[in-house]
C-alpha cells in the first residue's frame, strides 16, 4: 500500500495541471472596451492604440488583414480624422489566464448620421506590465452590400468655404431630412463634413461624387442656392478641389 501513495499523489498532481483554469471576471474586458470607445468618441488616437498589442492583427470589412500599431492608427486614426466617433455594446465577454474574447455590436457615426452598424469579435491578452490589450480584432457591417461598380463613386471633391455660424450650418447636415439627403439625390454618394479648430467658421466637405453633373447642377440651381445662403455659406469665400488623377 506504501507503494501506491506516491502514485497517487502524482496521478492527482497531473490531474491538478490537466484541469483548465476557471474563467476570470470578465469586467476587465468589458472596462477596456469602454475605454476604446471613449477613446475613439475623444478623438484620442493615442490612447487608442495603446489598447491594441503591437503586433494586433485587423481585420476589416471589404479589405486585407493588417497588423501592427501603424495599421490601427492607420485605420481607426483615419476614421477619427473624418469625424466618425461611435457605440460598442458588449454582447459576451470571457476571460481564462490571459486570454479573453469580446463578441458585441457596433455603431458608427458622423454628427447624428449613423454611417455604419454591425458586429466584431475581440482577442484580448494581458501583457506583462499587467495590462489588457486587443490581440485580434475583426468586424464586419450589417449594412446592405455597396452598389455595383457603375454606381460607385467615380471622384472625390473637396469644398472649403467660411459661414456666418458654424453650428447653425452644421444643424443643416444632421437629421433625417439633412443636406445629406440633398447631396444624395444629386450625384453625391458620401459628404463628410469638416470645421477647422482655429477658425470654427471654416467648413468644409469632401464628397464622394458618382454624378459630378447632376450635383454640379444642383450646386448652381435654385434649391441649392437657396440651401447655402440658408445654411449661411459665404459663397465668395468658397475654394473647390477637384480629385487628381
Amino acid at each position: 500500500m506504501h507503494k501506491l501513495v506516491p502514485v497517487l499523489a502524482l496521478l492527482s498532481a497531473l490531474t491538478a495541471c490537466s484541469q483548465s483554469p476557471a474563467p476570470a471576471d470578465s469586467s476587465v474586458i468589458t472596462s477596456r472596451s469602454e475605454a476604446w470607445e471613449a477613446a475613439l468618441n475623444g478623438a484620442d488616437t493615442d490612447a487608442l492604440v495603446d489598447i491594441y498589442t503591437s503586433d494586433a492583427r485587423l481585420l476589416p470589412p471589404n479589405g486585407p488583414m493588417t497588423s501592427g500599431s501603424d495599421a490601427v492608427r492607420a485605420i481607426f486614426g483615419g476614421m477619427i480624422d473624418a469625424g466618425i466617433g461611435g457605440d460598442l455594446t458588449s454582447v459576451e465577454a470571457t476571460v481564462v489566464g490571459d486570454i479573453g474574447y469580446n463578441v458585441g455590436n457596433y455603431t458608427l457615426t458622423a454628427g447624428d448620421t449613423v454611417v455604419d452598424s454591425g458586429k466584431y469579435i475581440e482577442t484580448w491578452s494581458r501583457g506583462a506590465d499587467g495590462q489588457w490589450r486587443i490581440a485580434n480584432d475583426i468586424w464586419n457591417s450589417d449594412m446592405p452590400a455597396m452598389a455595383p461598380a457603375d454606381d460607385a463613386p467615380s471622384s472625390h471633391v473637396m469644398i472649403l468655404h467660411q459661414v456666418e455660424d458654424a453650428d447653425r450650418w452644421f444643424a443643416a447636415w444632421r437629421g433625417e431630412d439633412s443636406r445629406h439627403k440633398l447631396f444624395k439625390d444629386n450625384g453625391a454618394a458620401h459628404v463628410h463634413t469638416f470645421r477647422n479648430e482655429a477658425d470654427p467658421n471654416l467648413t468644409g466637405l469632401v464628397i464622394a461624387v458618382n454624378d459630378m453633373a447632376a450635383m454640379e447642377a444642383m450646386l448652381s440651381s435654385e434649391e441649392g442656392q437657396a440651401a447655402a445662403t440658408e445654411d449661411g455659406v459665404k459663397m465668395d469665400t468658397m475654394t473647390v478641389l477637384i480629385e487628381a488623377e
